[in-house]
């Protein structure tokens, strides 16, 4: 939900050197696909990243309080129940759109990032 939010901010205070950076963390992802679950530490790495990019402290540190909630909800089980898959972008894909600066794109983008996610809980 944060991420879907924060699009207009991310968007607006990105560089090019955090392009670079976020395409590096993507540079040897795995080919996911709409049925994968995340990787727990790479996924607070390239989201981590995002947080960081809109400048704003207290988004930074509401993912801090969060990482022990996204680990126990991983490691739980909580999200293995099956799913119909929709569209998906990929952490790399979220990169290529972010690139355009384009803060509807991203927002969209983020959305179906996120919804098999979404899925799994609701």
């Amino acid at each position: 939900v944060l991420e879907v939010g924060m699009a207009d901010l991310v968007v607006r205070r990105v560089t090019d050197q955090d392009l670079e950076e976020l395409a590096e963390i993507v540079r040897n992802e795995d080919s996911p696909s709409s049925d994968t679950l995340f990787d727990v530490d790479y996924e607070v790495r390239f989201h981590g990243k995002l947080y960081e990019i809109t400048g704003n402290d207290t988004l930074k540190g509401f993912q801090q309080m969060l990482l022990p909630v996204f680990k126990y909800v991983y490691s739980s089980g909580l999200i293995n129940k099956p799913i119909t898959p929709k569209k998906y972008v990929s952490h790399r894909g979220l990169v290529e759109i972010l690139a355009e600066r384009d803060a509807s794109k991203f927002r969209k983008g983020m959305r179906q990032h996120l919804d098999n996610h979404f899925n799994r809980i609701f």
